[in-house]
This record gives structure tokens, sequence and C-alpha cells, in this order.
């Protein structure tokens, strides 16, 4: 391995300036010289370390002091070397040395972290353990009982050192080399061990990134911080004083209860804050927002009066047969039960957008298109009956009727348009023949049957009769519905067939419903439900009667098994259901509402399951699905109020029309649908 090259003038200058501190030296020959001193008159001496070469200086003009003894040969100052393959060691009096790998100059060995660190071109190394065992083989060349030299306080190179025999501190080894430091056994397996350590310490601040140890760092001090408490005590008991007289004197008060209606808002900003810049823009969003909610709840001209607030309030809250009606509907109580069921004004004003912008698209004619509701303005805009029934779903759920409600001349020009399209054997698909024709008929008799229980205007009696008895002449021999009137049923179809028969049994309408229809329909839902081989839940088998699948014999899927599950609940099922119970279950641990997979469809099935079914399985599905549904609304344009449907799964089939009247729909469900077996209990007092 050739030689590593050093730079002799720098390790020279190194060597002259341990010559100004050593108050004395010792020559080779061991004569001491009295009043040595350095002249810079003379050349630098050169060294090379590559052989055994004499000290050579180039001489200049003036005469040599014979004092200074530079031209001897001090080469024995570098005693002993060894022979490493990641680089030579040199001892050097007490200086250990090694060359830069990068420019070769000597660098000084720190022994104790087994580093070097170059001064010209700031590389640093680690010594190797050859390195580190050739350190050990120099210092055991040394006397035994030698100590490190004892170095003067360095004084200026131009004036004279005290000539103090530097054997006196120094001595000379057994082989005649230059004096060395010294270190015991003890301390060379000390300086091993710490090497080792120190190098394993400096390789892991190395090789790790800046700002993951500055990470660290500040986790560990935070940690620290959060140890530190600084305990308060509060008064025992709060006081009030209240007095007429001036007093200095506190006398002992009532009772004192604290209310922070902050808490009831926290949801509202914190989901505003999202969706605004600013405090300003924050202030005006929600004082929006309020404004918007309360849109809803007023009607200074209203064709009919409503119905007595103390009888509606009983109806809700002590009378059994009325707990499955649209009383909860009524604006005057509203705000109290979207308080009650976990609605915030968030969620009430996104109704609102949502009801003006399907208010906007709506056709001259009464009714709505749903592919071509941009064309609205048009005079000849056709309507269809899918995109009315839509329209008119979330107004009739949020109270506005024919007869009350900021939207009610809307609401009478739909209900208009859909009686007027209806066969008089009650079909009401008008047109719609396809695969959608059953879906059309379905939310039309939902609309009707409902515009009849929340007014009991008989001039829907017949028309909704109507509507109810084509449902059951629909319905096929083994209890399903589907596209065609007498097909074998899917889950999809069956849902939307289901609704209009649960509404026509609204205690104060008394449509005439065949018993046979219901106890075919639960028939069906026993075809469609999913054997336990096809439905499983963290490789557990789910029990036939969990999981609903969109065709018999089909595996089970969320959407289908929340529209089955609700149907199951009005067919007579009660929450002790241990099926029931599974099932809600699975929705919850394994299809949680997420961005991920928007399906809208599925959420607005799923979202009445669980506000029928309460407790903390409602918590969790109502937080998440209000906080989705309230930040994926267009604010902005032209279709600000409106979802977009490209977002959600069947959206694009749907379309904006379809999407708006789910999401708003869903955003009722407070008191679109009393919920089945968690009484709702009101304040007795007037509104």
């Amino acid at each position: 391995m050739p030689k590593p090259k050093m730079n002799l003038r720098i390790l020279n200058e190194s060597i002259l300036r341990r010559f100004d501190q050593i108050e004395s030296y010792q020559s080779e020959t061991g004569h001491h010289r009295e009043n040595a001193r350095v002249d810079f008159n003379y050349a630098i001496p050169r060294l090379d370390l590559h052989a055994d070469a004499k000290l050579t200086r180039e001489a200049k003009p003036s005469t040599e002091d014979p004092r200074l003894g530079l031209h001897q040969d001090i080469t024995p100052t570098l005693t002993h070397r060894v022979s490493c393959k990641d680089g030579d060691i040199w001892l050097a009096g007490s200086a250990l040395l090694c060359s830069c790998p990068d420019c070769n100059a000597p660098m000084t060995i720190r022994v104790w972290l087994g580093l070097a660190d170059c001064w010209r071109c700031q590389t640093s190394i680690s010594l190797t353990e050859e390195q580190i065992h050739a350190v050990n083989q120099l210092t055991k060349k040394s006397d035994t009982n030698r100590r490190p030299a004892q170095l003067s306080t360095p004084k200026p190179a131009n004036q004279a050192i005290a000539a103090t025999p530097l054997a006196a501190r120094l001595r000379v080894s057994s082989t005649g080399s230059a004096p060395v430091a010294h270190w015991s056994e003890g301390e060379l397996e000390s300086l091993s061990r710490t090497s080792s350590i120190a190098k394993f310490v400096r390789g892991g601040f190395v090789g790790t990134p800046a700002w993951l140890v500055s990470l660290i760092l500040h986790v560990i001090i935070i940690l620290i911080m959060g140890l530190i408490v600084f305990s308060d005590q509060p008064p025992p008991h709060p006081t009030i004083t209240l007095s007429s007289s001036l007093s200095s004197d506190d006398r002992i008060g009532g009772l004192v209860q604290f209310q922070n209606l902050a808490n009831e808002l926290q949801d509202d900003f914190k989901m505003a804050s999202e969706m605004t810049k600013g405090e300003n823009e924050l202030r005006q969003f929600l004082e929006q927002a309020n404004r918007d909610a309360q849109s809803l709840q007023v009607d200074p001209l209203p064709v009919a009066p409503l119905k007595d607030i103390q009888r509606v309030k009983q109806n809700i809250t002590t009378n059994p047969e009325q707990r499955m009606s649209f009383e909860a509907r009524d604006p005057r109580i509203r705000s109290e039960i979207v308080r009650k069921e976990g609605g915030t004004t968030l969620t009430e004003a996104a109704v609102a957008r949502g009801l003006r912008w399907l208010v906007s698209v709506q056709n001259s004619d009464g009714g709505w298109s749903l592919e071509d509701y941009a064309n609205h303005k048009k005079p000849n805009n056709s309507s269809d009956v899918m995109g009315t029934s839509l329209a008119l779903l979330p107004l009739l759920g949020a109270g506005q009727t024919h007869e009350f409600g900021a939207y009610k001349s809307n609401v009478a020009a739909g209900l208009a348009w859909l009686i007027k399209r209806q066969k008089t054997n009650g079909d009401l698909r008008a047109g719609f023949s396809g695969n959608a024709g059953m879906y059309a008929h379905g939310q039309a008799a939902i609309v009707l049957c409902e515009a009849y229980a929340m007014t009991g205007d008989q001039a829907f009696q017949q028309p909704a009769q109507n509507a109810i008895r084509f449902i059951e002449s629909a319905q096929h021999s083994k209890g399903g519905w589907r596209y065609q009137p007498g097909q074998p049923g899917d889950t999809s179809v069956f849902g939307w067939q289901m609704m209009a028969l649960q509404s026509a049994q609204t205690p104060n309408i008394q449509l005439e419903i065949d018993p046979s229809t219901l106890k075919l329909a639960d028939y069906f839902l026993d075809q469609v439900s999913a054997p336990a081989s096809f439905a499983r839940r963290r490789n557990k088998q789910l029990p036939t009667g969990s999981a609903y699948a969109y065709l018999p014999g089909k595996p089970a899927t969320p959407a289908m098994t929340a529209e089955a599950i609700l149907c199951r609940m009005y067919l007579g099922w009660k929450k002790d259901d241990p099926r029931l119970s599974v099932a809600v279950k699975w929705l919850i641990d394994d299809h949680f509402p997420n961005k991920q997979n928007p399906n809208l469809y599925y959420w607005y099935y799923g979202t009445q399951v669980m506000h029928h079914y309460g407790g903390h399985s409602w918590e969790l599905w109502n937080r998440k699905m209000r906080e989705l549904l309230i930040s994926t609304q267009h604010t902005r344009g032209s279709n600000a109020g409106s979802w977009e449907p490209g977002k959600f799964e069947w959206g694009t089939k749907g379309g904006r029309i379809y999407t708006t009247a789910l999401a708003v729909c869903t955003l009722e469900v407070y008191y679109r649908h009393l919920p089945l077996f968690n009484p709702i209990e009101l304040n007795s007092e007037d509104k």
C-alpha cells in the first residue's frame, strides 16, 4: 500500500509551535543548549516522513546562528509508525498523527473520541478498529511510568525560552527514541472502550437527519413540560352576590347552575372555521347560516292555519299511534327537535340552501326535469315524474306544503303536475317505462301520501289511494318489485315501494292496504337475506337476516343491507332483535361513511337506520354524515346549494337533482321521520 503523503510545511510549523511552548528540549546526543531561541531568519525545516531523511533547510544569505541547532536531524521526534490499511499512525512526542485521506495534511488524533479532524479541508474521520489497535501499540512502547509532559505558559516566539532540561520531565525510551506521552494499561483499555462508544454515538448522530434529531429533542421537552402540573385550588363552592342594598358582606345565594352554550355550537364553529378564512368571514358565514336556517320556519301568508301546537307535541311525545306520523316537521318545533336529535345550525342551513337550488330549477309547468334542469328557463322545457318526485320529497320533508311555507306555491305546482300525469289505475310512471319506471312510481306515491298526511287535504286522498293500489298490483308473487310490474323483485326497487306503503299507514289518513302485501314483502326480504357464507365481518360469519343482497343468492352489500333493515324496522322488528344489532354493528365497523367511498344512496338509508336505532351508533354515524354532506355542498355559483353528481357513486346516472334531493333528505333525518325506538321529549310550553 502506498505511503500517505503529508503536508510537510504545516507539520513543521506545528513542531515549531511546540518548541516555542517547551522551555527546553533534549537533543539527539543528550547535550543541553541553554538560552535557545527561535530565529525566523532561517527557512522553515522540511520533514520527509516517507524515509529516514535528515532535517534540511534552505540557507538564506544571512549568517547561521549556532545557537538555534535546527539544522540537526529531529526526525526522531516521530519515534514510531504503525502501518494500517486505512492509513498509518505516527507518534510524534505526545501527539498521535495520521494523514487526511482527502488532502494528505497531518491530523492530530483525539484518542478519547476515536476521531481526527483536518484543519485544511474540514474532513472528519473515525478511526477503524485496526487504527485504534495501532494507537494502543504506540503508547505501550513508552515507559510504563511515564506521564504527559507539563507545558509552560506560552511565550512570544521572538523571545528566549528558559532552558530547563526537558529530561527532567520527559524520559527517553529504552530504544533511545524521542520522548512520548504515556498511558497505563487501564487507561488504554478505557480509551479503547470510550473510542468505540464515541464512534457509535457519533455514527448515530451523523447518520440521523437533522430534522429527526430536532423532532426527538422537542418531543422530549414537550413531554417533560407536560409532566409539570400547576395546581390551582378552585373555590369549594361558587358564589354570587345579589343584594338590593350596598354591603361588603357576601351572602349565600340559591343553587348556581352553569350552562355553556358554546358547546352546542362547537361542531358548527369547527366546520365553519374549516370552510372560511379569517374571523370576519367566519362571523359572516355563521350569521348567514342562521338566516338560512330560519327562513324555512316562517310564512307570513299561510293558506291554512297550522294545527294546535299542544296537540302536535302530544302526538309526538305521548300518543304511540302518532309516532310514525310527520308531526315533527312542524316548523314551530323543528328547532327544538333538531337540537335534541343531533342537528346543528349548519345542517339546517344546508337544507335551506339545497331547497333554494331545487326551487330555482323548477320548470314553468310546475314539474322538474331530471336531466334537463339547466334549461328550466325555457317555457317548453319538459318535466318528468322522477325529477318532480325527487324535488318534492325534501320540500315536504322540511315542512313545506301547498298550504304553508316559503315554497308553498312551488309545492302546489309540483303536486298538481304529478296528479295530472297519474292514470286511472294509479300508475304514476308517466312515460318512464324502462328500468326507472317503478322507481319513479314509488317516489311519486310517497309524495302523494305525505302531502295528504301532512295537510289532511282530501284532494290527495284518492290519488294517494290509487298509487298504493298500483303498487299492490305490481308486486311479484314472491313479494318483490322491480323495473316493470310483476317482475321478480330486487331490494333497491323494493325499498321505495315499501316506504310508500309505510307512508300510507300514517294513522290520520286511513288509506287501505292489503295485509297480504306486507306479508309477501317480509317473505321477499327472507329471500334476499344473504346466507352466513356470503356476509363476513373480520372473518366472523354474520347470522342470516343481518345482511342483505340486491338479488336472491348474491353477496350482501352495505347499501342493500341498510335499505332492507329499514324495511324490517317498519315491518315490525324490535330494537332488541339480535339480527338488527349485528347489522348495525357491521355497518358501523366495516362500512362507516367516508370520502373514499361516497355512496349517497347508502348514506340515505343508513342514516335512517341509525336514527331509529339510536344510541352510540347513531351519534358516531350522525357526526360523520353531517360533516361529509355539509363539506361537499356547493356554496358558490349557479349551482350553489346543490351536490356535485360526479363526486358520488351512481351520481352521474341520477344527476344533480337526484344527489341534491338525497343529500337534503339525509340532513332532514332529525325530523323527517320520528324515531321508532326512542321517544322525543319536548318542552310543554307554548312556542
